[in-house]
């Protein structure tokens, strides 16, 4: 087994890119030394979270693994694992992002369908809503206050919490899945309308045994069986929309029925894009390094890659990644110790 030596750069946290699947496919094809200074490592698996642009400091071969509603420049990378479905010579993989680093998806897969009727008394709560900052054209926040006014929405995230005691629920542990558990519907809203653009959210919805309330991609369909969840770009209004979910939270029996939907249009979908992802990786990795570069050093791409390499952003920036890292550690604390 061919041995790479690889450093992470501009990823959330320390442990972020480890859970990743594309972490994942490289372990399960090549011996991976993970290397703590990008200097030493033969390859940079880039991320746009930390420091913008720090992957232009290190000349060895970059690719980048982007979850966000961000397209690579190949000015500055070699090749692009990313949420949007663009193809660029041998250098690119269109990878959605639903296929989340938790395996929701995957176990959606083998997921029964088969609830019993109980379930609703299971659910407690009509509809929950979940975010950490609004969306583009202030659409989540606007449509989240506008369904309130027909039964109230649970928000136990950082963004319009309206929780009595404060509770803040986290993406990256069970508190959220326990809490969309206990609710028929999931606001489920991406921060951009962009097609290909479709992340976790959505999985999170059917993974908690939630109806997912969805706005984003349109291609969204093409990944997911329309008959499973409602779709607020197919309704002309906001209040067509709120009447047509008023319509199922009001008749047990429609509710189940979607609830009860198969999820994938494809069974296959998991399956078929681990595949790819794997064939593109091994594609990358498995050639002679002094061959696998594919990105211009030269003239406007130099020039670039060096004045990204030097520039400056405002102190004022960093404080406030710094801060809002100091919240997410905080409130992933606080639950740990009122789980016990």
């Amino acid at each position: 087994m061919k041995t790479i030596s690889i450093s992470f750069v501009g990823f959330y946290s320390d442990s972020d890119y480890r859970k990743s699947q594309l972490f994942k496919s490289m372990a399960r094809q090549f011996d991976v030394q993970v290397i703590d200074n990008p200097e030493k490592a033969d390859y940079i698996i880039c991320g746009v979270f930390g420091k913008k642009y720090e992957y232009c400091k290190y000349p060895q071969v970059r690719i980048m693994y982007e979850g966000e509603n961000y397209i690579p420049d190949f000015n500055l990378i070699d090749y692009g694992i990313f949420n949007y479905p663009l193809t660029f010579l041998d250098r690119s993989l269109y990878f959605p992002f639903c296929i989340d680093e938790f395996d929701h998806c995957k176990t959606l897969v083998s997921k029964s369908r088969d609830y019993p009727e109980n379930i609703l008394k299971e659910k407690p709560y009509f509809c929950n809503f979940i975010c950490g900052h609004e969306s583009e054209y202030n659409i989540r926040g606007e449509f989240f206050k506008a369904l309130c006014k027909y039964k109230r929405v649970e928000s136990p995230g950082r963004y319009l919490n309206n929780m009595p005691d404060g509770t803040i629920v986290n993406w990256d542990d069970d508190t959220k899945r326990e809490f969309q558990n206990k609710c028929k519907f999931t606001l489920c809203f991406e921060s951009t309308k962009h097609n290909g653009f479709v992340t976790e959210k959505i999985t999170d919805a059917f993974y908690a045994d939630t109806v997912p309330i969805y706005y984003g991609s349109d291609t969204v369909k093409d990944i997911f069986n329309p008959k499973a969840f409602i779709d607020f770009s197919d309704f002309n209004s906001t209040d067509e929309a709120i009447e047509y979910i008023r319509m199922i939270d009001e008749n047990d029996d429609m509710y189940m029925e979607m609830l009860r939907q198969p999820i994938f249009n494809d069974k296959d979908f998991y399956e078929k894009s681990i595949r790819q992802l794997d064939e593109f990786v091994y594609y990358i990795f498995s050639q002679p390094l002094e061959s696998v570069k594919r990105r211009s050093e030269v003239y406007s791409a130099k020039g670039a890659n060096e004045y990204l390499k030097h520039a400056r952003l405002p102190l004022s920036y960093f404080f406030q990644q710094r801060i809002i890292r100091i919240k997410s550690i905080i409130h992933h604390k606080y639950h740990q110790i009122r789980k016990g």
